[in-house]
């Protein structure tokens, strides 16, 4: 065997385990990042980039991510799945912490929020007082304050959950107000999407209702 042929053969030998090695050292320097960032448990994260020297100019075919019990943007989240297909970060700004996505590619996630979560979440944003959201899969309740003039009143209603028409916002729609239906009351905004400060635009796709808890489906 040619000297020549041996070195074409440790070149290909060593392209294949960086190939291996390299997607691999990127997700676990994101999943360290990512505890960092929420003290949470350590996330699950996968990295698919081929050829591998795709990810030195920030691009990559595939990245999932699994997160659970996590805190990101105020809320106490239960689990969250992203999958992110044929996108681009800039590294520069990544290195001092900052995401901002040079290519978008396709994005979708799934966050299950419990209610306790969205209470306390409700409760920042202060237009509630004390307030408490009880997730049914036929509805939502929330029981609360909130002031009328100089007074404060109590609130408890029942109703349901969509995304806004503009998908950007998660509504609570009251049906009832202790126990009386009523034909028509002003919708709440309980999440919006617009104040988060997203690195990229994204919209609400779907929202499902679980026992205590609900999965908020998002993408672009």
């Amino acid at each position: 065997m040619s000297r020549i042929t041996q070195v074409l053969i440790g070149l290909v030998l060593l392209a294949g385990v960086a190939q291996w090695l390299v997607p691999r050292w990127a997700a676990g320097l994101l999943a360290h990042e990512l505890s960092r960032l929420d003290h949470g448990p350590k996330p699950r994260v996968a990295v698919e980039a081929m050829p591998f020297w795709e990810l030195f100019q920030g691009r990559f075919q595939d990245v999932t991510i699994n997160l659970q019990d996590a805190t990101v943007h105020s809320f106490q989240i239960g689990r969250l799945y992203l999958n992110w297909a044929h996108g681009q970060v800039a590294l520069g700004p990544l290195e001092k912490g900052q995401l901002k996505v040079g290519k978008p590619g396709h994005l979708i996630m799934t966050v299950v929020l419990t209610g306790p979560a969205l209470s306390k979440f409700i409760a920042k944003e202060g237009s509630i007082g004390h307030p408490r959201v009880v997730i049914t899969p036929s509805g939502v309740g929330l029981q609360g304050q909130v002031k009328l003039g100089n007074a404060t009143v109590p609130l408890n209603t029942h109703g349901s959950l969509a995304e806004s028409k503009n998908h950007q916002a998660l509504i609570f729609h009251p049906t009832s107000i202790d126990g009386i239906e009523l034909p028509a009351v002003t919708d709440v905004v309980l999440v919006n999407l617009k104040t988060l400060n997203l690195p990229m635009p994204l919209a609400i796709q779907h929202v499902r209702l679980q026992p205590n808890q609900l999965a908020l489906t998002i993408g672009n």
